[in-house]
């Protein structure tokens, strides 16, 4: 006997379905979408800077990549964020039982700076950014 398979959680095209009950997944698909076409466009924009100028790092490939990095934020954080809830067994930013967490789960020194590290790596990319963005326009 044939049976259907039905995905409860809806269209995977429609990413404004996660809005109500997931905004960091659903910002998270947003920005990976739109950066593949900024991605494109910057791959194009590098070709022709290197063919015609002698430079692939022209004005317009530079704006393409601050954007591309501003793009690949979200990215770098949801990383960051399952590398933390690995590490921890999923005691750090996870949605566990109130007991569980309070009984169950051992409390280890490095689950704080787990914590941290998402937030930490955002910085450290915002001074990269902030860097490149001063480099190449001051």
């Amino acid at each position: 006997m044939e049976q259907d398979s039905y995905d409860v959680r809806g269209r995977q095209s429609s990413i404004l379905r996660l809005a109500p009950f997931d905004r960091e997944g659903m910002i998270h698909m947003l920005f990976y979408r739109i950066a593949i076409f900024v991605a494109l466009a910057l791959a194009i924009s590098m070709t022709a800077g290197a063919v015609y100028y002698g430079n692939a790092l022209n004005n317009a490939s530079r704006y393409l990549l601050l954007a591309l990095w501003i793009l690949f934020t979200p990215q770098l954080f949801e990383t960051a964020k399952a590398f933390s809830i690995i590490a921890s067994h999923g005691v750090v930013f996870g949605r566990l039982n109130e007991s569980f967490m309070k009984y169950g789960a051992a409390k280890e020194f490095y689950y704080k700076p787990l914590a941290a590290l998402p937030y930490a790596a955002i910085a450290v990319w915002a001074i990269g950014f902030a860097a490149i963005a001063f480099v190449w326009f001051a």
